[in-house]
């Protein structure tokens, strides 16, 4: 679908939430003529979180973190993973064995049915943040794991705070952090 001006036009049901049918109720015509509307100061934004998988596994865990699991449970509407915790939880449920394996692999299909939407990919526009922040840590002579500075792109180019109890790996200039298993 394209628009008038030629660009890929958004179908209505991939609007970001709020937004579904605001694009018809926009006025027609020549813009720079319509009288400027008043300013209405925006409400702050609730801080939306970036999930990590040490996060993410606590429901399916055992002995899961009481804490971790009460946090995600009150702030679950705003709350968002990458592709990248994904595949880490598939390779942790892919190394368990029997009985476990199978409950593991239900529950993950679960949570990515349950966060759907809210899965968010190593895209190109991500790939220049990582290129940038990777740019910057090195002449910091600062490293991080691989997995770790896909997931801190993919938060930074969302202004996402990443939630993970792996501060250390984290914890970098421009990388928002926040751990649930210190506030219980």
């Amino acid at each position: 679908m394209r628009s008038r001006r030629g660009r890929a036009a958004v179908p209505p049901d991939r609007y970001p939430a709020g937004l579904a049918g605001r694009a018809q109720t926009l006025p027609r015509g020549d813009r720079r003529s319509a009288p400027e509307a008043p300013r209405i100061p925006e409400a702050p934004q609730a801080v939306s979180w970036l999930l990590d998988a040490d996060v993410l596994s606590q429901p399916a865990k055992q002995k899961g973190h009481a804490g971790v699991i009460a946090w995600l449970e009150k702030h679950k509407n705003h709350c968002y993973t990458s592709s990248i915790v994904i595949a880490q939880l598939a390779f942790w449920v892919n190394g368990k064995q029997g009985k476990q394996r199978l409950a593991l692999q239900a529950w993950l299909k679960e949570l990515i049915d349950a966060m759907h939407g809210r899965i968010l990919g190593f895209n190109v526009s991500v790939a220049h943040v990582w290129a940038e922040q990777q740019h910057r840590l090195q002449a910091a002579g600062q490293r991080m794991p691989i997995e770790d500075s896909y997931i801190a792109a993919i938060a930074r180019r969302h202004n996402l705070t990443i939630v993970t109890g792996n501060v250390k790996d984290f914890r970098r200039p421009g990388i928002k952090v926040f751990n649930p298993f210190d506030e219980s």
